[in-house]
C-alpha cells in the first residue's frame, strides 16, 4: 500500500484552515464536485468526473490541528483508505499537511491521483491566501 504526501505553508489562522476542511463552505471551496453530509458523521464527496461518489467518516479529530477520514464508499482503490489533515504551527506560518494512506493503485493510477491532490492542496493555499472568510456555513458542520 502506498502513501501520498502534500503540504502548503500559509500565513493564516488555524480556524481558517479548518473550516474549509470540516464545512460544506469551505469543502466547496477546493472540491471539484459537489459535497453533502452523510449520517452526521461522513462527507459524501461527488467528483466531477466520477460517476461513483466518495464516503469519507471523520475517525479523528483535534479542532484547529488533526483531521483524519476514512473513505467507507467509494471505488475500490479509495475504499478503506484515510486521508490524514494535520495543522502544525511554524513560526509566523502554518503548515498544513495532508496524508492519502493505504493506496491500492497501480503506479499510473498513483501518479494521477498525486496530481490531483497536489492541485487540491494548491486551491486550498490560494482560498486561504485570499481575504475571504469560510465560516459561513455553521449549520453544515457534520459532525459538531
Amino acid at each position: 500500500m502506498t502513501t501520498l504526501f502534500h503540504e502548503i505553508e500559509v500565513v493564516t489562522s488555524p480556524d481558517r484552515v479548518w473550516a474549509l476542511l470540516t464545512t460544506r463552505a469551505g469543502l466547496n471551496r477546493w472540491w471539484p464536485g459537489e459535497i453533502f453530509i452523510q449520517g452526521g458523521d461522513s462527507w459524501r464527496l461527488q467528483q466531477i468526473d466520477r460517476d461513483m461518489p466518495l464516503v469519507f467518516k471523520v475517525v479523528e479529530e483535534v479542532p484547529d490541528q488533526v483531521l483524519e477520514w476514512l473513505c467507507t464508499q467509494g471505488a475500490e482503490d479509495w475504499h478503506n483508505t484515510l486521508v490524514h489533515w494535520r495543522i502544525e504551527r511554524r513560526a509566523a506560518k502554518l503548515r498544513l499537511i495532508v496524508e492519502h494512506r493505504d493506496l491500492r493503485k497501480t503506479p499510473a493510477e498513483l501518479a494521477r491521483l498525486n496530481t490531483q491532490w497536489g492541485v487540491w492542496v494548491d486551491r486550498i493555499g490560494h482560498q486561504l491566501h485570499q481575504e475571504i472568510d469560510t465560516m459561513d456555513d455553521k449549520d453544515l458542520n457534520a459532525w459538531t
